[in-house]
């Protein structure tokens, strides 16, 4: 099987960033995510509209947020449906469903996967051609499955995924915003919260995003890990305010 272009070695981790997150894991353990849902689900969705308008996505990729909700809840639902099943995975069935979910139409009129030229998101990116785009996105997909995969740090396979899904730019339509959000499908699988951008670091994540692109992967990494430790935050607000 073909390898992504990937240097795994870079997704090793450099900081405390994974010691942190388990000790959260162990003191909020996944009921205790889903029940702070009305805390995060709004900053979730909130996070994910910031960031939905240029740079890091065309005008024409703007979205409800409505629209967002219906989306989030959707990968919220298909991340918990089998706890602890590191090897449930996302289909192209999957994919398909969620930018439906965003796109709002649920008629088999919509485009889903993009036909034109895609979106460089650096200097010398070339995004596949769309021809390429069935056979690219089903290794991707079935890499996703590996022993190799599976070995990472669900927040590392977020990551790998935001790249790689990035690099291809799928979808017709709101790729870069259908790419963050489903990226917390990693985190979510393994009992976290999701990752939850802040508005405050598009700068950040502009950076990493860049970073990413010349396989320097390990901020775009930190960076998730730092928004996943701040949506813990949200949830010990949750549970002091209920005491």
């Amino acid at each position: 099987m073909a390898e992504l272009p990937i240097y795994h070695d870079s997704y090793r981790p450099s900081s405390n960033w994974a010691k942190r997150l388990e000790a959260a894991r162990q003191a909020h353990p996944a009921a205790a995510v889903l029940a702070a849902q009305p805390r995060w689900l709004p900053k979730w969705i909130a996070g994910l509209e910031a960031y939905a308008v240029p740079p890091f996505d065309t005008a024409s990729d703007a979205t409800t947020l409505a629209a967002l909700e219906r989306a989030a809840r959707w990968l919220l639902a298909r991340a918990t449906a089998k706890p602890g099943d590191q090897r449930d995975a996302l289909t192209m069935d999957d994919l398909e469903t969620a930018c439906r979910e965003l796109v709002g139409e649920q008629g088999d009129t919509v485009q889903v996967w993009r036909t034109a030229a895609g979106r460089p998101q650096v200097e010398n990116h070339q995004p596949a051609a769309p021809a390429a785009l069935p056979v690219l996105l089903e290794m991707t997909l079935d890499w996703f499955t590996t022993d190799a995969f599976a070995e990472l740090h669900p927040v590392e396979q977020a990551g790998l995924f935001h790249l790689r899904l990035l690099d291809l730019q799928p979808f017709a339509a709101r790729t870069n915003t259908l790419v963050r959000l489903l990226s917390s499908f990693y985190v979510l699988r393994a009992g976290f919260p999701p990752i939850i951008p802040i508005s405050e670091e598009q700068s950040a994540y502009r950076d990493v995003v860049g970073y990413a692109f010349q396989m320097i992967t390990q901020p775009g990494v930190e960076l998730f890990a730092r928004w996943l430790l701040a949506a813990y935050s949200l949830i010990e607000t949750e549970q002091e305010e209920r005491r």
